[in-house]
């Protein structure tokens, strides 16, 4: 393959530089657009035969492609020089279509660097340009959406510590430019992608790296969150988000577990998806700091719920057979304990959970195993049980607290016999009293009246009235306060 030259002819032909003219002179065929333009004037001045892109077919305003396919096959025979007034440009595709189909392409003449990159890949001065030293490039934040130059590539080790970096914001395959200066003068263009850059085999200091803007369309997709939660924990990233450390999140992941369960009950599919979002982060973020202490990446963390869920599924993935809900939660406590061989039934528990929970979960892990009431009837008689136990104890002290306990872990197991989740139960309720509390707020207020002002019988006249209200029904009957 020939070597494929493109030079400017826009200045005067006695002012070409000797390597201009000796390109010209020794290439096997010189092309210009047509015999029209100031490029083929000046070939004429300048004693160099050429043909036009009408010679080889095609129409002085050819597209790239086949200019790209013209200059390919000729370089097949020897070298080629494509003749021109000002460079060609990006939005024509022709430097870009040469790199990608034919190699390194040389540029003749040219001032420096940057000035070959603005007009190869026609780039307006005025257009949204970052021009960083390499240096300057590993604490900097440029916008991706921008022209990139990177200048002051000193050597090998400084060529990975620039892909290293732009790795950080632009896919490994996303394509570069590197302008080579020349000794004798001119520049060498050669494509690469952020990924291969240190593994090409130049002149550092002599190079320059151009960076097209890379847009990421809505949504960015989970390797996007990633990319955005390294960068803003690199060590120029957010004060904020560099302090934070496991301890310090945890109650974050609380709190937006929380608030994806409000949605759910609030019915709020748009919130919902929303809240979500905010789990994802505290996943990714915590995978994060991870990655940077050397415990597990986020591709860790993926694989072992895949893992996981195949491993807990043998009668999707594998032989096994599950025909019910209860046999598949049967069959996943049984291959949990399997794969925590050596721990206790009630092992492996989060203490953090609400107690509702965690009591409902001791008692449902306790049951596995047959350790349970044969009947509701039992549950009830150790309900009056515990209540006599608690009546006989003295409000305040540590027996009230123990006795109080037991009672709810009795109320807990009943639930469960009644196939009720004790934290949702109750969490509904509340959500019930707040409303006819509020009712009663609002009565109040509608008639003058100052509730933490207002007698008993008062007060409970504006309970009824908010249940009968809700209801919409009758709540006349007495004993009725705070009840459901």
């Amino acid at each position: 393959m020939g070597r494929v030259t493109i030079v400017d002819l826009s200045g005067a032909p006695e002012a070409f530089a000797p390597r201009v003219l000796a390109r010209l002179r020794d290439a096997r065929a010189v092309v210009v657009p047509s015999m029209a333009g100031a490029a083929a004037s000046a070939l004429d001045a300048a004693g160099v035969l050429a043909s036009t892109y009408a010679d080889h077919g095609m129409a002085p305003d050819a597209p790239a492609d086949q200019v790209v396919d013209t200059l390919k096959r000729l370089a097949g025979e020897g070298d080629v020089v494509l003749a021109v007034s000002g460079y060609p440009f990006l939005r024509e595709g022709v430097v870009t279509g040469m790199l990608q189909r034919i190699g390194p392409v040389e540029v003749l003449p040219a001032v420096s660097p940057l000035e070959v990159l603005l007009l190869a890949f026609d780039v307006d001065v005025t257009a949204d340009l970052d021009l960083l030293d390499a240096s300057a490039l590993r604490s900097a934040l440029p916008e991706r959406g921008s022209h990139l130059v990177v200048t002051g590539i000193v050597n090998t080790i400084a060529a990975k510590g620039v892909s290293k970096r732009l790795a950080e914001l632009y896919p490994g395959e996303h394509l570069v430019v590197v302008a080579i200066a020349q000794r004798e003068g001119g520049h060498e263009l050669r494509m690469s992608t952020v990924a291969s850059l240190p593994a090409l085999t130049v002149t550092w200091p002599d190079a320059t790296v151009y960076v097209a803007p890379f847009h990421v369309g809505p949504p960015g997709g989970f390797d996007e969150l990633v990319r955005i939660m390294q960068i803003l924990r690199a060590p120029d990233g957010c004060p904020w988000d560099l302090e934070q450390t496991h301890m310090t999140l945890r109650r974050h992941m609380v709190e937006e577990a929380y608030e994806a369960v409000a949605a759910i009950e609030n019915g709020d599919t748009a919130e919902l998806a929303d809240e979500l979002g905010d789990i994802l982060l505290q996943v990714v973020f915590h995978a994060q700091i991870a990655a940077e202490n050397g415990d597990f990446t986020i591709d860790d963390t993926v694989a072992n719920i895949i893992a996981k869920l195949r491993r807990r599924h043998p009668h999707i993935f594998g032989t096994a057979t599950a025909d019910t809900p209860a046999e598949v939660m049967d069959r996943w406590d049984r291959i949990k304990r399997d794969e925590k061989a050596g721990g206790g039934i009630l092992d492996g528990i989060a203490h953090t959970l609400p107690a509702l929970t965690y009591a409902d979960k001791m008692s449902r892990r306790a049951v596995s195993v047959g350790f349970d009431w044969e009947s509701v009837d039992g549950v009830w008689d150790k309900v009056h049980e515990e209540i006599d136990e608690l009546k006989a104890t003295a409000a305040g002290t540590p027996e009230a607290a123990d006795e109080v306990g037991d009672l709810l872990f009795t109320i807990v197991n009943l639930a469960r016999k009644l196939k009720v989740d004790p934290e949702q139960a109750l969490r509904a309720t509340c959500d019930k009293f707040q409303r006819r509390f509020s009712h009663m707020e609002a009565s109040a207020a509608g008639s003058g009246a100052d509730l933490s002002a207002m007698g008993l019988d008062e007060m409970e006249a504006l309970w009824r009235q908010a249940k009968q209200d809700e209801r919409g029904g009758d709540a006349t009957d007495r004993g009725e306060r705070h009840d459901s």
